[in-house]
């Protein structure tokens, strides 16, 4: 073997070697792993817990002091002080109980939260997709391009030999040219859509890295969702409903604290020692009627809003399996339409072409209802993903195929 033969084939092993060929589960891994929505939510509930210990730490000791000078009628003048420590004392379980309210309700937004990351989730699985779409109508139009280049090539040799006018070779040299145009546009699209996927979710990647497009999921004109659908907005509910109930027993107690006073004091002569019990009597105010009143129009207020937002994310969704049903049809028939044109129709105005039955502006117009077709279809692929990660985002389901 030659030197330069070997030098090829070692630049075309190490290029070989070097390229990497990623699965949807491989992307979706990745951008798990370095996902900034998801640490944010981490944090977010990290603070949101601190801030709940803070609201609901006991109450620090409260010192006081005070000064007088006693001027008595009888005796001696002389300066009286006192110093005393008050202490607040939740009952029983008052402070427990804040603190899982708050903690219920902090985890019903984090799981609100929760929404952004499985849209993202989703939104990679639609470029993943989007892209696979792409490739392949790259890929079959490049192989159109690639005959009509050919059968150019032929007309260029018939004109030569005097066969067809200048007239029918400038045709069929403008329709080439506007199919390479159109093959640079699609060819660069592909490249964009992947190299937008791989930045989205982290992948350390190279230009020679490629996506598997063997593991997309099957067009299906039904679509049902799971038992867990809708699973982030009824946790959620859940738990702000169970924080109402905890709010009206929290203000339900008669007694709820107590505030202890210890003192010390020096009249003249004279120390004394005081202890004191001071005990808000709850029943003597509207406070505690008004919070559970509130907890009970919370609780309904809920229950009313979670209803029209399930009513509405239930006619989304109905909407949007419609939609997938449409779609599905449409591409069975525009993939029967365009192999039959491939197979059928597209030889055939070729054998006519070839014998002079038929001209060369039919010949292309009959062409170009074949690409028609085959757009038609690419874009109704295209929509058809579209459509079916947004039901996925709008179900709350999560990695179904």
């Amino acid at each position: 073997m030659s030197t330069m033969k070997q030098i090829i084939l070692f630049i075309l092993i190490a290029q070989f070697s070097s390229a990497s060929t990623l699965t949807l589960n491989q992307v979706l891994v990745s951008a798990k792993k370095h996902n900034s929505l998801s640490q944010s939510i981490d944090q977010k509930g990290l603070a949101l817990e601190a801030k709940n210990q803070a609201d609901t730490a006991s109450d620090p000791l409260l010192l006081y002091g005070s000064g007088a000078r006693a001027e008595p009628i009888i005796g001696k003048d002389g300066y009286e002080y006192s110093v005393g420590v008050l202490k607040k004392i939740p009952l029983g379980s008052i402070r427990k109980q804040d603190q899982e309210i708050a903690r219920l309700n902090n985890q019903a937004s984090l799981l609100e939260e929760e929404q952004k990351v499985l849209n993202f989730t989703n939104s990679l699985k639609n470029l993943y997709h989007q892209h696979c779409i792409e490739s392949n109508h790259y890929q079959s139009f490049r192989q159109n391009y690639q005959d009509f280049a050919k059968l150019f090539e032929k007309k260029q040799m018939a004109y030569q030999y005097q066969e067809i006018s200048k007239v029918e070779l400038m045709h069929l040299e403008l329709e080439k040219n506007k199919l390479y145009a159109q093959l640079q546009e699609l060819k660069m699209k592909q490249q964009s859509t992947r190299q937008n996927l791989l930045m989205l979710s982290r992948v350390n990647y190279s230009g020679s890295t490629q996506l598997s497009c063997h593991d997309i999921y099957p067009i299906r004109e039904h679509v049902r969702l799971s038992g867990d659908a809708f699973g982030l907005t009824q946790e959620a509910y859940e738990k702000r409903i169970a924080s109402t109930q905890i709010a009206y027993q929290r203000y339900s107690r008669q007694i709820e604290s107590v505030d202890l006073l210890g003192e010390y004091s020096n009249e003249l002569d004279i120390d004394k020692y005081t202890i004191g019990v001071a005990i808000p009597l709850t029943f003597t105010g509207k406070k505690s009627e008004k919070e559970r009143v509130a907890s009970m129009y919370r609780r309904s207020a809920l229950s009313y809003e979670n209803e029209q937002a399930m009513l509405e994310k239930k006619s989304r969704v109905s909407q949007l399996q419609s939609s997938l049903k449409s779609h599905a049809v449409m591409i069975k028939a525009l993939q029967k339409n365009v192999r039959d044109y491939q197979k059928e129709l597209l030889p055939l105005m070729m054998r006519s072409y070839d014998l002079g039955e038929s001209s060369v502006l039919e010949y292309l117009l009959g062409r170009q209802q074949f690409y028609r077709f085959r757009q038609e279809l690419y874009l109704t692929q295209k929509t058809y993903y579209n459509t079916l990660f947004t039901l996925y985002s709008v179900s709350e389901m999560k990695d179904k195929q």
